[in-house]
């Protein structure tokens, strides 16, 4: 068995593996590790656990040591130094005309490297423009690509629920969101109040999908014929929230409410609600 510790450098970053070296790191602590980016402040998420040596990367890197106030000064400055980075990077990328937007800039901590975060709607060759933003900033460059969603928890936001985006307070990793979910749940197909701020459908259409699909599994299909207290009618619609399904009556036109469970059937093969058998009127 391994003794690790894990540890993040971003706060929706990945878990990393580090060999604490002996030292108690409770979680929380600030460390100064080696990255492929060079060295980094990460936070200790993970307190010091054996693990399987089939789960740890090969060769484990070491702790080099807690985060000192000296290190914590130097992160500050080159955190101020972002604004004047993007700006730079910015310029450039208005003066060549290339459709990139710039998200984010992260500079290393010994301040030798520079990250840069865009978005792109169309492929473009950021080699050229890698060079010389590494000849203008005289640090090495990266450049990466990302999504729409990938901008957003960047950015980080409120959504029009009153609170901070899924994507940069809790959410791990996207999970695709497809319009039929929408049509599942009933929702009106109006991009205004499906799409988040990426621009692409909210995450949350996905969190209670399952639910709403096995309820409307179970519900009478729109147009079965029903009987509702002995009058005939048609399924027209269905309220899943509230477990009701909308019939049309026969005679009269006219829409009632009717609990689901007053109208519960056995699933035919297909998994589809088989309607219940109508009853004939004597006479």
């Amino acid at each position: 068995m391994s003794r690790v510790v894990g540890v993040k450098f971003r706060r929706h970053g990945p878990l990393n593996y580090y060999d604490p070296r002996g030292e108690p790191l409770e979680p929380g602590a600030l460390v100064v590790a080696d990255t492929a980016r060079g060295p980094e402040i990460g936070e200790v998420v993970l307190a010091e656990v054996d693990l399987d040596p089939a789960l740890v990367p090969s060769p484990l890197l070491p702790i080099r040591r807690r985060a000192t106030d000296l290190d914590l000064r130097q992160r500050a400055e080159l955190d101020a130094r972002i604004p004047e980075v993007m700006r730079t990077a910015r310029e450039l990328v208005r003066t060549r005309g290339l459709p990139v937007k710039i998200a984010r800039a992260e500079l290393s901590l010994d301040g030798t490297r520079i990250l840069f975060d865009f978005t792109t709607e169309r492929r473009v060759e950021s080699r050229d423009l890698a060079q010389e933003l590494a000849a203008r900033l005289r640090c090495r460059v990266e450049l990466r690509q990302v999504g729409a969603r990938d901008e957003a928890r960047l950015q980080d936001g409120y959504g029009p629920c009153g609170r901070r985006l899924c994507c940069s307070s809790w959410l791990k990793e996207f999970v695709p969101v497809t319009i039929k979910m929408a049509k599942e749940q009933g929702l009106p197909l109006n991009p205004s109040r499906l799409n988040g701020l990426c621009g692409k459908l909210k995450c949350c259409l996905q969190y209670e999908n399952e639910q709403y699909v096995d309820l409307r599994r179970r519900l009478p299909p729109v147009g079965a014929a029903v009987e509702v207290e002995g009058e005939p009618g048609t399924v027209t619609d269905h309220n899943l929230v509230r477990e009701q399904v909308l019939v049309t009556l026969t005679e009269g036109g006219t829409v009632v409410a009717v609990p689901a469970a007053t109208l519960a059937a056995e699933p035919s093969g297909d998994g589809r609600p088989t309607p219940p058998p109508r009853r004939r009127r004597r006479g």
